[in-house]
Order: C-alpha cells, then structure tokens, then sequence
C-alpha cells in the first residue's frame, strides 16, 4: 500500500491502485464531503488559495485537466475537500449548482422479433422469457444472455432481436454464439435468434465493444454507419454515433477488416479506423487503447479532446441536454475521471482550469467561458 496520501491519490487518478487502496481514497472523499462545513476542522480556506495558485499555473494554454498538480499542491484530505469548498472562495465566481445529476446504471430494453419488449436492469438473475425460438435469461450486474433456435420459424426468414439502451444506461450481452458484447449509452445492437451457416451479421448504433467468439470457417461482422468489420475472432471497439462525424473502429488485438463503399482497410492491435460520415473517406492511426475502452472500464478519458465532443459523451451517459452561451470559446482538455461520480463533480473538474463554467438548470447545462 501506497505510504503517502499523495501516492496514493495519485495511484487512484491514474487507475492503478488496488481495490482496497481505491476504497481508502473513496472513504476519505466521502467522509471529507460530510465534515466540508463543519467549524471545528482546519483552515481550508488557506488550503483552497494555495491549490488555486498551482491549478492558476496549470490552466495556462494548451488548457489541461492535470490531476497530478492538484496532487502536489495539497495532502489528498484538502483536495478532496477542495472538490466541494473551493468554488465559493475564489474570485467571487458563481459556484457549479448543486443540482444533483447521477450518473448512468445498468438499463436496456430487448425488443424480440415479436414485438415483445422486455426491460432490462440490475436486477438478479433468472429466465425471462422462452418463446418464439429465444432463450433470454438475465445473468444479473447488466448482463444478459441470449439462445436462440430455428425450431419457430416458418421459412427462411431470419428474425431479428434489438438490444437498446436508453441515455444514461448499459448493458452487457453473451450472443448466440458466445459472443459478447458491451453497449454503451444511447447504443442499440440488432442480431438473429440464430446465425447462418456462412456469416454472423450483427448491426450497432452508437458505440459497442466485442468479444468475438473465435470461428474461422464464419467470419463475424458488424454493419454500422458507413462501414463493415469483418473479423474471425478478436477484441475490438466500434463508436457509430449519429450526431458524430468519425465512425471509430478500434482493434485490442487479432485483426480486422475495415470494408467502406470505396476501401478496404486491415488494421492491427494499436491501431484504430476513422471513418469520416459526410466524406466517406477513411484514414488509419496509432491510438491509445485505454482512452479508447475507458467508457468500459467505468471511467472518461480525455486527450487533447475539445469540450464539445467532452459534452456530447457526459450529455449520453448523463442524459443531459447541453447549451452554449453565445460568447462561448471551445477550449480542449486532458484528463480522467469516474464515469460513477455525479455530473456537478466532473463539471467541477473541467471548471478548475479557469477557462470553462457551467450553470446547470435541471438537466439543462450552459457552458460558458
């Protein structure tokens, strides 16, 4: 275990401590929230002017969400309290509403090929229904599984099943064939009771990540916007959004075939497909595969990422609608955080730079300079 408080925060910001450190640092912040007003603590006014000054230095351009400077300004006790106390003290700015905004859960609908539409929760495992040639059985933690047969069907149709989930919602699925598949907020994913004899075909909107169950002699395929991914077995990630410009097909490992209407493109591990919707032109880079599946791994990431794609991602996992003051500056930051926090907490974060501020009305948010 880490022996300072700032190596262990700093462990925490950057996703490597273990899962007891990682409840120290949360017990801490917790229990800081609760006592923030209460008299009888130290001077944390002090301590907000002292972490002010450093966080005044780093938001010098290019803007910067650096957490490690906030983790040498102060012992983790006073920046977890400067979370909830610094905003009053310092330039008689207007402080981030404390409305409360949570974050996203574990919520979808299965729409069978029926009609039928079943909702989908954290609740605990067992069947939920096994009619019209479909086994569905919810594994619990957002997970669900799904068989089906052809013993229904009259002909050679194929029927169809969509697995949706709503803004502010993700759900994980275990395919026909093993497959697995995350889906995060505002996504949808449309499959067969059954895959054919030749291929499996699935199609995604939004932003998906695979586990494809390895079968060489049937290529696994994914129909998004623009693109197909043509895969025998791997791990990768597909980000299709409508209200995107950039289709993003990133591969964790095996390869992949990237089809558009005018190219092939094969990509290796590290490596990631941009697919630019209005153009139709694509083009292959080097990228970071943690920023890439951090939305999986239950937190955001931000590199050099402008505050309206930023917006756009807290909009789908918060359900938040966004508006911009008409002398809003688009700015861009890096950084990372819990995608479990509240919004008011990450719309903090990006305010400590003091370059950006946000007014939240309900579930409206302003950005402002």
């Amino acid at each position: 275990m880490s022996s300072t408080p700032e190596e262990l925060i700093r462990k925490y910001l950057d996703h490597t401590c273990t899962p007891e450190e990682r409840t120290i640092v949360e017990s801490w912040y917790n229990s800081t929230a609760a006592s923030a007003e209460d008299p009888g603590h130290p001077d944390y006014a002090e301590l907000d002017n002292n972490i002010w000054k450093e966080l005044r230095k780093a938001s010098q351009p290019p803007r910067r969400l650096n957490w490690l400077v906030i983790t040498s300004a102060a012992a983790c006790l006073a920046i977890c309290l400067f979370f909830y106390h610094s905003n009053e003290q310092r330039n008689n700015q207007k402080p981030v509403s404390i409305s409360r905004i949570m974050p996203g859960t574990n919520q979808a609908e299965l729409l069978l090929s029926d009609g039928t539409v079943i909702p989908l929760s954290n609740a605990k495992a067992g069947l939920m229904t096994a009619k019209n040639g479909a086994m569905v059985a919810q594994l619990g933690g957002g997970k669900l599984t799904f068989n089906g047969t052809n013993a229904l069907s009259s002909g050679p149709e194929v029927s169809y099943n969509t697995l949706r989930t709503p803004r502010g919602g993700q759900y994980q699925i275990e395919l026909p064939d093993g497959t697995r598949a995350w889906l995060n907020a505002e996504s949808s994913l449309k499959f067969p009771n059954i895959f054919g004899a030749a291929e499996r075909t699935v199609e995604i909107v939004g932003e998906v990540y695979f586990e494809v169950a390895a079968n060489k002699h049937k290529p696994f395929k994914v129909i998004s916007q623009g693109q197909m991914v043509e895969v025998l077995g791997t791990h990768f990630n597909v980000s299709s959004y409508p209200n995107e410009t950039l289709t993003k097909t990133t591969l964790m490992e095996g390869s992949v075939k990237v089809v558009t209407e005018n190219n092939v493109v094969l990509i290796k591990p590290g490596e990631q497909t941009l697919f630019n919707i209005e153009s139709h032109q694509i083009t292959v880079q080097k990228t970071d595969l943690e920023e890439a599946i951090a939305w999986k791994q239950g937190y955001f990431q931000f590199t050099n990422e402008d505050i309206k794609s930023i917006m756009r991602k807290l909009s789908r996992w918060y359900n938040i609608d966004v508006n911009y003051s008409k002398n809003f500056v688009d700015q861009r930051f890096t950084g990372s955080v819990s995608r479990f926090d509240e919004a008011a907490k990450v719309l903090r974060m990006l305010e400590y730079t003091g370059s950006i501020h946000f007014k939240i009305e309900g579930r409206r948010v302003t950005v402002m300079p």
